[in-house]
């Protein structure tokens, strides 16, 4: 068998994109989206109209989402490490298993969350998320870090506290426990 031919090109990453949906890559050409099991994944499901009685924080709407969010998870085998209930957004740091379980997990989310809020049936016109739902691929280290900060400054914000405020009293953000 002939030796293997040495490369002396530089070596292309295939995760050279780590994030998709949102504004990102609005009005270009489709791709497929990131997707890593071995890392935690950020996801923001945004809505514009989800606003007054429409919000998902508010009084009728808050623990429903809450705690479908968390149902779902479970029946797709998708852990939850952080999630942030903002109100007219959801943000959401995640370990999935597979493609398809994370495919199906953020598919019935995105229509779950969308029907409790709105009272929607199935196959009504009314669109609720302003589009795909965004997602990022989380590093270890330094990305994860600032991920938590991020994550508590929208807990705050939700509150209605400002995090200068916050950070003055002393709060500090607590470690992750039982990354695998």
């Amino acid at each position: 068998m002939p030796p293997k031919q040495l490369s002396f090109l530089p070596k292309l990453s295939v995760t050279a994109h780590r994030e998709h949906g949102g504004s990102i890559r609005a009005g270009k050409r489709k791709t497929a989206r990131a997707i890593d099991p071995k890392c935690p994944m950020h996801i923001v499901l945004r809505s514009s109209i989800a606003r007054g009685p429409l919000s998902m924080l508010h009084p009728k709407n808050r623990d429903h989402v809450d705690r479908r969010t968390y149902q779902i998870a479970a029946r797709h085998g998708v852990r939850i490490y952080r999630y942030s209930n903002v109100g007219n957004h959801v943000h959401l740091l995640i370990k999935m298993p597979t493609r398809i379980a994370f495919q199906r997990f953020l598919r019935e989310l995105a229509g779950v969350i969308a029907t409790l809020v709105t009272g929607a049936i199935k196959g009504s016109p009314r669109k609720f998320w302003d589009g795909l739902a965004y997602t990022r691929i989380v590093t270890w280290g330094r990305d994860l870090k600032n991920i938590e900060q991020y994550f508590i400054k929208n807990i705050f914000e939700a509150a209605g506290l400002f995090t200068r405020k916050a950070k003055s009293a002393g709060l500090r953000v607590i470690p992750l426990v039982g990354w695998s």
